[in-house]
Protein backbone atom coordinates (compact mmCIF):
# COMPACT_ATOMS: atom_id res chain seq x y z
CA UNK A 1 0.00 0.00 0.00
CA UNK A 2 2.84 2.40 0.81
CA UNK A 3 4.47 1.70 -2.55
CA UNK A 4 1.16 2.31 -4.30
CA UNK A 5 0.63 5.57 -2.44
CA UNK A 6 4.18 6.64 -3.24
CA UNK A 7 3.62 5.82 -6.91
CA UNK A 8 0.42 7.87 -7.11
CA UNK A 9 2.02 10.70 -5.16
CA UNK A 10 4.92 10.81 -7.62
CA UNK A 11 2.49 10.62 -10.53
CA UNK A 12 0.42 13.47 -9.09
CA UNK A 13 3.57 15.55 -8.58
CA UNK A 14 4.65 15.00 -12.20
CA UNK A 15 1.16 15.94 -13.40
CA UNK A 16 1.19 19.06 -11.25
CA UNK A 17 4.58 20.15 -12.56
CA UNK A 18 3.50 19.49 -16.15
CA UNK A 19 0.29 21.46 -15.63
CA UNK A 20 2.18 24.37 -14.10
CA UNK A 21 4.63 24.32 -16.99
CA UNK A 22 1.84 24.38 -19.56
CA UNK A 23 0.00 27.09 -17.67
CA UNK A 24 3.12 29.23 -17.54
CA UNK A 25 3.66 28.78 -21.26
CA UNK A 26 0.11 29.87 -22.06
CA UNK A 27 0.20 32.95 -19.91
CA UNK A 28 3.66 34.13 -21.00
CA UNK A 29 3.34 37.31 -23.06
CA UNK A 30 3.88 36.64 -26.76
CA UNK A 31 3.93 40.32 -27.76
CA UNK A 32 6.23 43.23 -26.93
CA UNK A 33 4.93 45.00 -23.86
CA UNK A 34 6.03 48.51 -24.82
CA UNK A 35 6.22 50.66 -27.89
CA UNK A 36 10.00 50.74 -27.48
CA UNK A 37 10.07 46.95 -27.92
CA UNK A 38 8.04 47.20 -31.14
CA UNK A 39 10.42 49.83 -32.55
CA UNK A 40 13.38 47.58 -31.71
CA UNK A 41 11.64 44.61 -33.33
CA UNK A 42 11.00 46.63 -36.51
CA UNK A 43 14.63 47.67 -36.68
CA UNK A 44 16.04 44.22 -35.96
CA UNK A 45 13.75 42.52 -38.46
CA UNK A 46 14.43 44.84 -41.40
CA UNK A 47 17.95 46.09 -40.69
CA UNK A 48 19.95 45.97 -43.96
CA UNK A 49 16.87 44.64 -45.76
CA UNK A 50 14.72 47.75 -46.28
CA UNK A 51 15.24 49.89 -49.38
CA UNK A 52 17.55 52.87 -48.71
CA UNK A 53 16.35 54.80 -51.78
CA UNK A 54 12.82 55.00 -53.11
CA UNK A 55 11.57 56.96 -56.14
CA UNK A 56 8.02 57.14 -57.48
CA UNK A 57 5.27 59.25 -58.96
CA UNK A 58 1.90 59.63 -57.37
CA UNK A 59 -1.56 60.78 -58.21
CA UNK A 60 -2.67 63.19 -55.49
CA UNK A 61 -6.47 63.36 -55.26
CA UNK A 62 -7.89 66.03 -52.95
CA UNK A 63 -11.34 65.78 -51.34
CA UNK A 64 -13.74 68.05 -49.51
CA UNK A 65 -17.01 66.71 -48.10
CA UNK A 66 -16.42 63.46 -50.02
CA UNK A 67 -16.13 65.29 -53.35
CA UNK A 68 -12.95 65.42 -55.44
CA UNK A 69 -11.79 69.04 -55.67
CA UNK A 70 -8.40 68.70 -57.38
CA UNK A 71 -6.00 66.16 -58.88
CA UNK A 72 -2.25 66.54 -59.31
CA UNK A 73 0.76 64.39 -60.20
CA UNK A 74 3.74 64.57 -57.85
CA UNK A 75 7.30 63.30 -58.24
CA UNK A 76 9.02 62.06 -55.06
CA UNK A 77 12.30 60.54 -53.98
CA UNK A 78 13.43 59.35 -50.54
CA UNK A 79 16.93 58.52 -49.32
CA UNK A 80 17.75 57.29 -45.85
CA UNK A 81 17.73 58.68 -43.34
CA UNK A 82 15.21 61.50 -43.33
CA UNK A 83 15.62 62.89 -46.85
CA UNK A 84 12.51 63.43 -48.99
CA UNK A 85 12.10 65.66 -52.05
CA UNK A 86 8.63 66.22 -53.53
CA UNK A 87 7.79 68.15 -56.70
CA UNK A 88 4.21 69.20 -57.32
CA UNK A 89 3.06 68.71 -60.92
CA UNK A 90 6.48 68.28 -62.47
CA UNK A 91 9.89 69.86 -62.08
CA UNK A 92 8.99 72.92 -64.14
CA UNK A 93 6.19 73.97 -61.78
CA UNK A 94 8.75 75.37 -59.34
CA UNK A 95 6.67 74.13 -56.41
CA UNK A 96 7.49 71.42 -53.90
CA UNK A 97 8.97 70.59 -50.53
CA UNK A 98 12.19 69.17 -49.16
CA UNK A 99 12.37 67.30 -45.87
CA UNK A 100 15.90 67.17 -44.47
CA UNK A 101 17.36 66.84 -40.98
CA UNK A 102 13.96 67.26 -39.27
CA UNK A 103 13.24 70.47 -41.18
CA UNK A 104 10.81 71.14 -44.02
CA UNK A 105 11.44 73.68 -46.80
CA UNK A 106 8.47 74.88 -48.86
CA UNK A 107 8.98 76.26 -52.37
CA UNK A 108 6.68 78.15 -54.74
CA UNK A 109 7.74 79.65 -58.05
CA UNK A 110 11.25 78.29 -57.40
CA UNK A 111 11.47 80.49 -54.30
CA UNK A 112 11.85 79.31 -50.72
CA UNK A 113 8.69 80.49 -48.98
CA UNK A 114 8.98 78.87 -45.56
CA UNK A 115 11.19 76.70 -43.38
CA UNK A 116 10.32 75.10 -40.07
CA UNK A 117 11.43 72.32 -37.74
CA UNK A 118 9.34 69.23 -38.45
CA UNK A 119 9.73 65.55 -37.64
CA UNK A 120 7.71 63.84 -40.38
CA UNK A 121 5.94 60.92 -38.63
CA UNK A 122 5.21 59.04 -41.86
CA UNK A 123 8.78 59.26 -43.12
CA UNK A 124 10.02 58.25 -39.67
CA UNK A 125 7.76 55.20 -39.35
CA UNK A 126 7.72 54.11 -42.99
CA UNK A 127 11.45 54.39 -43.73
CA UNK A 128 13.75 55.95 -41.15
CA UNK A 129 12.84 53.44 -38.42
CA UNK A 130 14.87 50.82 -40.30
CA UNK A 131 17.99 53.00 -40.54
CA UNK A 132 18.13 55.07 -37.36
CA UNK A 133 19.14 53.33 -34.17
CA UNK A 134 16.05 52.35 -32.14
CA UNK A 135 17.10 54.88 -29.51
CA UNK A 136 17.01 57.70 -32.08
CA UNK A 137 13.61 56.64 -33.43
CA UNK A 138 12.21 56.32 -29.90
CA UNK A 139 13.40 59.83 -28.99
CA UNK A 140 11.76 61.27 -32.11
CA UNK A 141 8.50 59.43 -31.45
CA UNK A 142 8.41 60.80 -27.92
CA UNK A 143 9.02 64.29 -29.31
CA UNK A 144 5.94 63.72 -31.48
CA UNK A 145 3.94 62.91 -28.31
CA UNK A 146 3.42 59.19 -28.91
CA UNK A 147 3.02 57.48 -25.52
CA UNK A 148 5.19 54.39 -26.00
CA UNK A 149 4.17 52.94 -22.63
CA UNK A 150 0.69 52.20 -23.98
CA UNK A 151 0.21 49.24 -26.30
CA UNK A 152 -2.56 46.89 -27.34
CA UNK A 153 -3.43 44.70 -30.30
CA UNK A 154 -6.19 44.86 -32.90
CA UNK A 155 -7.15 43.76 -36.38
CA UNK A 156 -6.46 46.06 -39.33
CA UNK A 157 -7.89 45.09 -42.70
CA UNK A 158 -7.83 41.46 -41.66
CA UNK A 159 -4.29 41.46 -40.26
CA UNK A 160 -3.06 41.39 -36.68
CA UNK A 161 -1.50 44.65 -35.58
CA UNK A 162 0.26 46.21 -32.63
CA UNK A 163 -1.30 49.54 -31.60
CA UNK A 164 1.14 51.85 -29.84
CA UNK A 165 0.04 55.03 -28.09
CA UNK A 166 -3.29 53.90 -26.67
CA UNK A 167 -4.81 50.90 -24.90
CA UNK A 168 -8.13 51.34 -26.74
CA UNK A 169 -7.97 50.48 -30.46
CA UNK A 170 -11.33 52.21 -30.96
CA UNK A 171 -9.83 55.51 -29.80
CA UNK A 172 -9.47 57.69 -32.92
CA UNK A 173 -8.31 60.88 -31.23
CA UNK A 174 -5.10 59.90 -29.42
CA UNK A 175 -1.75 59.95 -31.24
CA UNK A 176 -0.87 56.34 -32.05
CA UNK A 177 0.64 54.12 -34.73
CA UNK A 178 -0.29 50.64 -35.95
CA UNK A 179 2.31 48.06 -36.98
CA UNK A 180 1.72 44.79 -38.81
CA UNK A 181 2.41 42.15 -36.17
CA UNK A 182 3.93 39.60 -38.55
CA UNK A 183 5.65 41.77 -41.15
CA UNK A 184 6.62 44.62 -38.81
CA UNK A 185 5.87 47.55 -41.09
CA UNK A 186 3.59 50.53 -40.55
CA UNK A 187 -0.15 50.32 -41.29
CA UNK A 188 -1.65 53.45 -39.78
CA UNK A 189 -0.58 56.67 -38.07
CA UNK A 190 -2.92 58.91 -36.05
CA UNK A 191 -1.87 62.27 -34.66
CA UNK A 192 -3.69 64.90 -32.65
CA UNK A 193 -2.42 68.45 -32.87
CA UNK A 194 -4.34 70.99 -30.81
CA UNK A 195 -7.55 68.99 -31.10
CA UNK A 196 -7.29 68.29 -34.83
CA UNK A 197 -7.23 64.51 -35.33
CA UNK A 198 -5.44 63.27 -38.44
CA UNK A 199 -5.59 59.64 -39.48
CA UNK A 200 -3.28 58.25 -42.16
CA UNK A 201 -3.83 54.77 -43.59
CA UNK A 202 -0.88 53.12 -45.33
CA UNK A 203 -2.61 50.63 -47.64
CA UNK A 204 -2.26 48.19 -50.51
CA UNK A 205 1.18 46.83 -49.80
CA UNK A 206 2.69 44.97 -52.73
CA UNK A 207 5.93 43.09 -53.09
CA UNK A 208 8.20 44.67 -55.72
CA UNK A 209 11.79 43.56 -56.34
CA UNK A 210 11.40 41.56 -53.12
CA UNK A 211 10.50 44.75 -51.16
CA UNK A 212 7.19 45.54 -49.46
CA UNK A 213 5.76 48.81 -50.78
CA UNK A 214 2.56 50.63 -49.82
CA UNK A 215 0.88 51.86 -53.02
CA UNK A 216 -2.01 53.83 -51.52
CA UNK A 217 -2.08 56.36 -48.68
CA UNK A 218 -5.31 57.84 -47.32
CA UNK A 219 -5.29 61.05 -45.26
CA UNK A 220 -8.30 61.84 -43.07
CA UNK A 221 -8.99 64.85 -40.86
CA UNK A 222 -11.57 64.41 -38.11
CA UNK A 223 -12.77 61.28 -39.91
CA UNK A 224 -13.18 62.91 -43.33
CA UNK A 225 -11.06 61.88 -46.32
CA UNK A 226 -9.00 64.87 -47.51
CA UNK A 227 -6.30 63.31 -49.70
CA UNK A 228 -5.63 60.03 -51.47
CA UNK A 229 -2.18 59.23 -52.85
CA UNK A 230 -1.74 56.48 -55.45
CA UNK A 231 1.87 55.44 -56.14
CA UNK A 232 3.21 54.22 -59.49
CA UNK A 233 6.43 54.25 -61.57
CA UNK A 234 8.11 52.89 -58.45
CA UNK A 235 11.85 52.22 -58.41
CA UNK A 236 14.66 51.63 -55.94
CA UNK A 237 17.73 53.55 -57.16
CA UNK A 238 21.04 52.00 -56.16
CA UNK A 239 22.57 55.46 -55.72
CA UNK A 240 21.17 58.97 -55.35
CA UNK A 241 22.90 62.32 -55.68
CA UNK A 242 22.19 63.75 -52.22
CA UNK A 243 22.67 67.29 -53.47
CA UNK A 244 19.00 67.17 -54.54
CA UNK A 245 18.08 67.40 -50.85
CA UNK A 246 19.96 70.67 -50.39
CA UNK A 247 17.47 73.56 -50.45
CA UNK A 248 19.85 75.77 -52.44
CA UNK A 249 19.73 73.19 -55.26
CA UNK A 250 15.94 73.04 -55.53
CA UNK A 251 15.68 74.73 -58.93
CA UNK A 252 18.22 72.46 -60.66
CA UNK A 253 17.40 69.23 -58.82
CA UNK A 254 16.41 66.30 -61.04
CA UNK A 255 16.31 62.53 -60.66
Amino acid sequence: MRKTNAFYTALLLCFTLLTCSCSTSKTAPSAPVTGEAVVEAMYNHWQNKWYPNFAFEQKAIFYKDDVVTKEEVWQEIYSQPGNLHIRFNGFESGSGVIFKADSVYNFQGNQLKAKQHTIHPLVLLSFDVYFYSPETTIAKLKALNFDLTKITEAKWQGRDAYVIGTINPNDNTTSQFWVDKERLFILRVLTNNKGVARDVEINKYKKMDNYWVATEILFKTDGKLTLKEEYYNISFPKTVDHSIYEPENFVEARW
